[in-house]
């Protein structure tokens, strides 16, 4: 009668089993997640001016390279009025672990009123 009556002792063998492997994927994937986020270190770009004609803008940027010593690759675009993308340029970095002035001259489809830097991201 006892048996009858006794309390389950919660999840099944089976179920602690799926339960741990489930926890120990998740762990995994956090930790792969943030190594990763700590592998590729963030670029940062600061537009420094810009200069636009009817069909192109030069751009006149920083990155700040000093986290990476490895190449990287810098997208300029260039927008209209509207605000609409009416250029866009991917621009070498060279590797090095330093800041870098960089210019680039963005051909247009039509007159562009300002010029930024999208992304960099390493090579």
């Amino acid at each position: 009668m006892v048996a009858r009556y006794a309390r389950s002792s919660g999840l099944s063998r089976r179920g602690r089993i799926a339960l741990g492997t489930a926890g120990v994927l998740a762990l995994t994937g956090v930790v792969s997640y943030i190594g990763l986020r700590q592998a590729t270190p963030t670029l940062n770009a600061t537009v420094l001016g810009y200069q636009a004609s009817d069909h192109s803008i030069d751009v006149e940027f920083q990155v700040d390279n000093r986290k990476s010593d490895r190449a990287a690759t810098c997208t300029v675009r260039a927008r209209s009025y509207s605000g609409d993308e009416v250029g866009r340029l991917d621009v070498p970095v060279a590797a090095g672990n330093r800041t870098q002035k960089l210019s680039a001259t963005v051909k247009t489809s039509s007159r562009a009123i300002t010029g930024e830097v999208v992304e960099c991201r390493l090579a």
